[in-house]
């Protein structure tokens, strides 16, 4: 049986470089976002559009130690894919896919073999902040001021639905993320990885449950007062795809995480600590996610799978 040996690293190794060498040998999708966004550079241009961004190349990431670099690669995914994503309708326009609009057009890094464009849909999106009407204060959980009764610029206000579902591609990298490197949280923790580990994965991915939420209210909202908008949005296909493929991606690595937590507290390999598997955010939105309420939404864009 060959039994894997994580390398020793000391301080003089946490470079960039290093960091980029960490992610192409763990997570081969993560490399790709901050790669991507590393030869794009912070602004893209096609056609006389552009955007641009005030994020630098692993900007959120912290070189001071193993433990440092570990708390705040997650962050450094998430926000490095919101860049990317939003580069990508250029990307693609410069090699001959048709897009009628870049600079209104948003796009989605799924994975290694998939990366997709949202045409914004020419019925207007309404801003989040409208579901305040509809969310209970006991479903208001953790992330809900932040993106749900939040500012005007924020993305899920000014991008509606799709600014959410640009949260929920960027949540899912930053926790794949987690997932990926725990060979290193095996070599920065120790004993301790049975609590460290899966505290930080949680912190992260428990947001599944919040956004696969505030997308379903959404969706269900527009088809009471928006249905021209609701029509649009389930006839693109890309639309649906996206939102499929988000989810099932997400909804997986949680199901590995949960096994691997399982055997880590049957190992009892804690040194003593433990954590929980999941945070309050599972336990109050678990079973609304499932509700009949969203039967329509599912079967019009999950493809009546929950």
């Amino acid at each position: 049986m060959l039994v894997f040996v994580a390398p020793t690293v000391s301080f003089a190794q946490l470079t960039n470089d290093w960091v980029m060498a960490q992610l192409a040998l763990y997570s081969k999708s993560s490399y790709e976002i901050v790669n991507g966004y590393r030869i794009n550079g912070s602004s893209i241009s096609y056609g006389g559009s552009s955007r641009s961004f005030s994020m630098h190349h692993l900007e959120f990431c912290e070189l001071k130690d193993l433990s440092s670099f570990l708390s705040s690669i997650s962050t450094t995914v998430h926000e490095t894919a919101h860049g990317f994503d939003s580069q990508i309708p250029y990307m693609q326009a410069k090699i001959g896919v048709p897009i009628q609009h870049v600079n209104e057009a948003e796009g989605f890094y799924l994975n290694t073999l998939t990366s997709l464009v949202i045409e914004f849909p020419k019925q207007a999106l309404f801003p989040s902040k409208l579901l305040l009407s509809q969310i209970p204060e006991s479903l208001r959980t953790f992330r809900f001021n932040t993106y749900i009764n939040a500012g005007p610029t924020q993305s899920t206000q000014c991008d509606g639905v799709i600014g959410l579902m640009d949260e929920f591609n960027a949540y899912y990298h930053g926790s794949k993320v987690l997932s990926d490197l725990y060979p290193l949280f095996v070599q920065a923790y120790g004993s301790e990885v049975s609590w460290q580990w899966p505290s930080q994965f949680v912190s992260n991915a428990d947001a599944f449950y919040e956004f696969d939420f505030f997308i379903k209210e959404y969706l269900l909202m527009a088809k009471t007062y928006r249905p021209a908008l609701y029509l649009e949005l389930k006839n693109d296909p890309n639309f649906t795809l996206v939102y499929q493929t988000i989810r099932r991606q997400f909804a997986q690595l949680i199901a590995d995480y949960e096994r691997k937590y399982d055997q880590l507290m049957k190992e009892k390999k804690s040194g003593g600590w433990t954590t929980q598997k999941h945070q309050t955010i599972y336990e109050t939105l678990k079973d609304q996610i499932h509700s009949s309420r969203y039967q329509v939404v599912v079967n019009d864009f999950l493809g009546g799978g929950r």
